[in-house]
């Protein structure tokens, strides 16, 4: 058979294998491709809501492989993974309490914790706030099939997410019920055990019942002074396909984080002077934070007919956080040196997709309304150096969207492809302040926003093994309930002036399958945003953010993934972004938290006859300005690793011993930054050269 014939034929197939689960049926693939060819017909759900080859799709989409994820890792932290995708930076700021920063393109750089301007969800549920915030930890990387991160103007279609979407797929249960576990060791005092329970029984007549569950205890002493954790999850999915047409699937996701100390960060003396150590005030305020989160979803598929199917996403979750933060806020006017949260928050996303041919030309139509709400009591006492003192603080914080989404695929000819989508959004935020003196003024208020978003996108078959795309899209990001608490300057009220930021992107590109086994993709972007949100003020614990005007974002996303004989596999990815400030005072300046240029490189080997496998890495980054007036920078470094194991297979049981260095040459480098930190502690120490040893077994009744 010819390669353009086996193309062919690999695309179909591919197409027909994953589109039919979607409408409740299984295909077998009836062909082993070449591994080129796997890259090519790769399979993807977040650019369109319906399963496409992430080659056809006129969109830069990345799907990392639960293989990948796994490797050789603690299975932790996002940032083990999905520093190998593009456009994508993650910063582990070694602090459990304040998690993961992960910016797309630039945007969630100016977060000070969590995860801002990114749409993350779990199996088709949403982790993410309706006022676009979300809390990265609570994903659990036990059991992980793949991750797709999307990047550029279709992540719009998914509300508060003009930076991108990263969704994760966890696992099914395997056939035949299974068992496994594992027990990881690392530096500075760190362990984690899991272990996991799947399989596939009967249920009724013809139908089937999948269940998978996953449970961890992870601990780290900290590679700073005073940056211990313990968190422990649990994460199941159970799905009952009632028949080819319907199943029912309920998720269940929570974390017990029964303590994180946080060490702070930084000023460059005390970084240069002794990086492990922990910042000013951590140790005497004890600042540390307590999480508790549960999250269930129900997910219902039906297939109606070979035209059209339905598709809802039901979830509710409760979140408490107790955090400690490092001054006393005993100022009568602050909010306190303690957080207590609690939240509430949940939501429904409800589809119909419609298949059918018009003028002769096949579309898919996916229409839906997305509802979202979050509820919050938010109290801020006195730090008594470690104990919880007077209240300062006590509001109760709503958060509501409510959208309706259109999203249309047409094949308008052999080579052409169109998609187009349209969002419309209403969000209401308000704040109720139950906490009013002589000396702290009522700081209750409420906004609306609305907002229709446009996304196009086309792709163009140049040859079977080359695709030109080009999209456009206008972004919508509102602010948070942080940014909306507080006016600059100390003065009383909601902040009901600041302004969404909106922004055009644009976004052409090229996927092409180079000879058979070396898989490429390149993007180059535009993006102008308007109203970017920024810290304006910072007192007594009031932290307030206004409109800072325009920025400007240029890049280029590369990245090519190649397979030589005797099993040896190479990857690299490349990075290029200008970002810098347009008309307002900091005209010029370079957008703080985002590195101009990131490179990462992977080659991976493994001997089938006896198990062993390897890999050695390597990322080098630019520098990393602190703050909008470009006063300050993280510079720039090169980190390099290795991880070596082996699988073995005993009859129904596998084991898989490992190891890993991180940091092979110890270098001292910042690997996060604070931006705009008071006292200028901007800086947040990466390790040195640590270790991951461990194993994993698994048995099949």
């Amino acid at each position: 058979m010819s390669r353009r014939l086996r193309l062919l034929a690999v695309s179909l197939l591919g197409g027909t294998a994953f589109a039919a689960p979607a409408f409740g049926q299984v295909a077998k693939p009836l062909i082993v491709p070449s591994p080129g060819e796997i890259a090519i017909r790769r399979i993807v759900v977040s650019a369109t809501r319906t399963p496409e080859p992430s080659f056809d799709v006129p969109v830069s989409i990345y799907s990392v492989s639960g293989h990948q994820v796994s490797l050789a890792n603690e299975e932790e932290n996002l940032s083990e993974t999905l520093n190998r995708v593009p456009g994508i930076d993650v910063q582990n700021r070694q602090d459990y309490a304040q998690g993961l920063r992960i910016t797309s393109r630039g945007f969630g750089a100016q977060t000070p914790f969590g995860v801002r301007n990114i749409r993350i969800l779990v199996d088709g549920m949403t982790l993410t706030g309706p006022d676009g915030t979300t809390d990265s930890e609570v994903i659990d990387l036990g059991d992980i099939n793949r991750i797709e991160v999307l990047t550029g103007p279709f992540s719009v279609l998914y509300g508060n997410a003009s930076g991108g979407v990263i969704q994760v797929f966890s696992k099914d249960g395997p056939a035949r019920p299974t068992v496994s576990g594992g027990i990881t060791a690392a530096s500075y005092g760190g362990w984690r055990v899991g272990a996991s329970y799947g399989g596939t029984a009967g249920f009724g007549r013809g139908g089937s019942f999948n269940y998978m569950m996953n449970a961890s205890d992870f601990y780290t002493g900290g590679y700073r002074q005073h940056s211990a954790a313990r968190r422990q999850q649990f994460y199941g999915k159970f799905r009952v396909q009632v028949n080819p047409d319907t199943s029912y699937t309920l998720l269940v996701d929570g974390l017990n984080e029964p303590y994180s100390e946080d060490p702070g960060g930084l000023t460059a003396a005390q970084y240069h002077a002794d990086p492990t150590q922990a910042g000013t005030n951590t140790e005497a305020f004890g600042t540390r934070k307590v999480l508790r989160h549960l999250q269930f979803g129900l997910v219902f598929n039906h297939r109606f007919n070979a035209h059209n199917a339905m598709r809802v996403v039901v979830y509710e979750a409760t979140h408490s956080v107790l955090q400690f933060l490092p001054f006393t806020g005993s100022f009568a006017a602050s909010g306190g040196g303690v957080v207590d949260l609690a939240r509430k928050s949940g939501g429904i996303d409800a589809s119909l997709t419609h298949k059918d041919r018009v003028a002769g030309i096949p579309v898919t139509l996916v229409s839906g309304v997305d509802f979202g709400y979050e509820q919050q009591h938010r109290k801020g006492y006195v730090n008594d150096y470690g104990a919880i003192g007077a209240l300062r603080r006590n509001e109760q914080d709503v958060a509501r969207n409510v959208a309706e989404y259109a999203q249309l695929n047409a094949h308008v000819t052999s080579r052409a492809t169109l998609v187009v989508g349209l969002r419309h959004s209403n969000d209401y935020f308000s704040v109720t302040d139950n906490y009013v003196t002589s000396a702290l003024t009522n700081d209750s208020g409420s906004v609306s926003y609305g907002n229709t978003s446009f996304v196009a996108g086309a792709t163009y078959h140049l040859t079977p093994t080359t695709n030109l795309y080009a999209d456009y899209g206008e972004g919508f990001e509102t602010p948070t309930l942080d940014q909306l608490a507080y006016l600059p300057n100390g003065q009383a009220g909601f902040n009901s002036a600041l302004r969404p930021t909106s922004s055009q992107n644009f976004e052409a590109g090229i996927k092409s399958l180079i000879g058979a086994a070396t898989y490429l993709q390149l993007a180059v972007f535009h993006i102008h945003t308007n109203n970017e949100i920024e810290v304006s003020s910072s007192k007594d614990a009031r932290t307030a953010y206004s409109n800072q005007g325009q920025t400007a974002r240029n890049g280029v996303d590369l990245s090519i993934d190649t397979h030589l004989p005797h099993h040896l596999e190479l990857y690299g990815s490349y990075s290029l972004l200008k970002a810098h400030f347009l008309a307002n005072q900091f005209a010029g300046k370079a957008l703080p938290g985002v590195p101009d240029q990131r490179v990462y490189g992977e080659i991976d080997w493994h001997d089938p006859a006896s198990g062993f496998y390897a890999q050695a890495n390597g990322q080098w980054q630019s520098r990393m300005y602190v703050d909008s007036q470009n006063s300050a920078y993280a510079a720039g470094y090169f980190t390099a690793g290795l991880a070596a194991g082996f699988r073995e297979d005993f009859g129904p049981i596998r084991f898989n011993e490992f190891a890993r260095i991180n940091n092979l040459f110890n270098r001292t480098y910042v690997g996060a930054v604070v931006i705009a930190a008071s006292n200028a502690t901007y800086y947040e120490p990466a390790p040195g050269r640590n270790f991951v040893i461990g194993m994993r077994a698994r048995y099949r009744f």
